[in-house]
């Protein structure tokens, strides 16, 4: 098969179609297909590279990927994101027992401890709240056009200059239910949906309408550049869905639901969703929404580690995204032949027919092994090269 360029290479995978080789994937989805800011640092290092490191995200710590690294492990797509608006840029404070705090743009504080590794919500501004305290919050306003200032230039930059696909990483923490999570707290989320449904399709209503005001922004000046948009809403634990599939079919999937059909009524794009955990029965759901991509597959979790069985069941409506080495083990504690295995195995279940872009099981870690790191990165472009030969 002719040899085609990034960009030419996603858009056929996305279509489920074969090309040249699997295409890679190194922090197209910005926050979660990435590395740890000191496991990057230490790549950097053993790879004799010292560009500094920028983050894109305080939570999780995780980085943007410079040129260097992106063309040494042949990565064939390009994140873009959005900024906070003028005037609310985070200031981080050093408490007395020397842990880091901040307060971002919607009042939800953020703690990492002295020498900690993430920064952990510990200040809910929505904790306990009623109708009314919901009416009352002072909404960042979507409308703001300093979040995307500059977004349509860098795009078309981007588009023109290089042939990366280009890939869009959504607004408020990403996600939908997750944001419910950071302004309420996990466990009272979890318990106003049951005892105080009302309070939660209130709260929903008004992130629904956030993130349509913010992707109707977003489409608007950079829609025409992009190959797919992200949307990040954790549905599962390592072991079980983390809510019963008809408490997300009642609450959850009719703002997913919304916010799809609004990105697919302004842009011939396709659209990204992100869940770790067991969630082999969501997956129909996901479908039904109209999501078209399915991310991390998270192949440690119950009832995603056989591949073969998700690619025959959904690999005609979804396509795959990661998947490449199983993060937790394999890539931290096997070897290299058993990640190089594990890899020709993923390949082999997932990229008949298109429908792969191959990339890490989440964000990589402190604790993975360079060396395993690079041979995994190294095994993406192998395999995924030999198959389609």
């Amino acid at each position: 098969m002719v040899q085609m360029n990034s960009r030419d290479r996603v858009k056929r995978a996305l279509n489920h179609l074969e090309s040249d080789r699997v295409p890679i994937d190194i922090g197209g989805i910005s926050t979660l297909t990435t590395f740890h800011r000191d496991a990057y640092k230490k790549l950097q290092t053993h790879l004799g590279m010292d560009n500094p490191i920028s983050l894109t995200s305080m939570p999780s710590q995780s980085v943007f990927p410079d040129e260097s690294m992106r063309r040494r492990f042949k990565a064939d797509c390009y994140p873009l994101t959005i900024m906070a608006p003028y005037g609310s840029q985070l200031s981080p404070k050093i408490e007395s027992d020397g842990a880091t705090t901040y307060v971002d743009e919607w009042g939800v504080k953020w703690r990492s401890p002295k020498n900690g590794l993430y920064y952990d919500a510990i200040g809910h501004p929505l904790l306990d709240c009623t109708l009314d305290d919901i009416e009352k919050f002072n909404w960042p306003d979507p409308r703001d056009s300093s979040r995307i200032a500059g977004l349509g230039k860098l795009a078309k930059e981007l588009y023109e200059g290089t042939d990366y696909a280009l890939i869009m990483n959504g607004p408020l923490y990403g996600g939908v239910y997750v944001p419910c999570q950071w302004l309420m707290g996990f466990e009272e989320f979890f318990l106003k949906m049951i005892l105080e449904p009302r309070v939660v399709e209130a709260l929903l209503d008004r992130i629904v309408a956030y993130h349509i005001g913010q992707w109707n922004l977003i489409l608007d000046e950079a829609g025409k550049y992009l190959e797919a948009v992200v949307i990040c809403d954790d549905l599962g634990t390592q072991s079980s869905p983390i809510m019963k599939p008809s408490i997300y079919r009642e609450l959850i999937k009719p703002a997913h639901k919304k916010i799809v059909s609004f990105i697919k009524s302004k842009a011939d794009i396709k659209v990204i969703y992100h869940s770790d955990g067991a969630i082999s029965e969501f997956l129909p759901d996901i479908v039904d929404v109209g999501f078209d991509v399915l991310n991390p597959l998270q192949i440690s979790a119950v009832g995603m580690n056989d591949t073969a069985q998700l690619k025959r069941d959904f690999g005609k409506k979804l396509s795959f995204w990661g998947a490449g080495c199983e993060s937790q083990s394999t890539l931290t504690h096997g070897t290299v032949a058993e990640i190089r295995a594990e890899v020709e195995q993923r390949v082999r279940d997932l990229a008949p027919g298109g429908g792969l872009i191959l990339g890490s099981v989440h964000n990589i870690q402190r604790d993975a092994p360079v060396e395993n790191v690079v041979a995994f990165y190294d095994a993406l472009y192998e395999f995924g090269t030999k198959f389609y030969k």
